[in-house]
């Protein structure tokens, strides 16, 4: 089992009700007259589908990709809930998928929050998958008060930034762009239980090697976490 499917149960799932960033980026969809109604959209590391629902239910069309067959199961079991019937899904790394679907083209490629483009040549890929994409990515560290000092203990931290990331793609090849930052603060409330299932998580995907009795020293009960994060919305045209 990869670390996303061992995530998949406990990740955020699809709500009718759409949460802060959804809320803001929506809005500045709208105001830079970005319509998603009736376009075929490409989601790419769609996970449980906590975006792809929402897209869907505007899109004429959506195909949700992930490297997680597990989060694509949850995906499908809620488009089944909530009456959603234009998703297809694809259980595949976005490299193998271009490689496999080298004419797939979309009006929209949306990426929210997914490690899924790793090299400049996904990069290059992505931009040029579809006429119009949408990028949100942390804008830098996620600070957290729970999660911060063992990453200290283990010389380690949050994995979820990246200094050279599709902005940096952007910049280098001149491409003009569109950029707004959101800052976020959420409180996760988490069993003692959960608490030491998310750290093992986070350590594994960081590749640190640990002792599970050492990380109950970290964690005696259970815990209110505070996050603040900076999340960037990147939209871009085709030139």
């Amino acid at each position: 089992m990869n670390l996303w499917d061992k995530k998949a149960k406990t990740y955020a799932k699809y709500s009718e009700k759409l949460n802060e960033i959804q809320i803001k980026t929506f809005k500045e969809l709208e105001e830079l007259n970005i319509n998603l109604g009736e376009k075929t959209i490409i989601d790419i590391g769609c996970g449980t589908g906590v975006w792809s629902l929402h897209l869907a239910k505007m899109a004429k069309s959506l195909l949700a990709l992930d490297i997680s067959s597990i989060m694509l199961e949850f995906l499908k079991k809620d488009c089944e809930k909530f009456n959603i019937y234009n998703v297809k899904t694809i259980n595949s790394s976005f490299s193998d998928f271009i490689k496999n679907q080298k004419n797939s083209h979309f009006d929209i490629a949306f990426l929210s929050m997914s490690p899924a483009l790793e090299t400049s040549e996904d990069y290059e890929n992505f931009t040029n998958l579809a006429d119009l994409k949408i990028y949100l990515g942390f804008a830098d560290f996620r600070k957290s008060d729970f999660l911060d000092p063992i990453f200290k203990h283990f010389n380690t931290e949050f994995k979820g930034f990246y200094k050279q990331d599709l902005e940096t793609f952007l910049t280098k090849k001149n491409i003009k762009f569109h950029k707004f930052v959101f800052d976020e603060t959420r409180i996760a409330k988490r069993s003692k239980d959960e608490a030491l299932e998310n750290l093992s998580w986070h350590l594994s995907i960081n590749g640190v090697k640990f002792d599970k009795k050492e990380l109950e020293n970290f964690v005696k009960t259970d815990i209110v976490e505070t996050i603040n994060s900076k999340i960037k919305l990147i939209v871009f045209n085709k030139f």
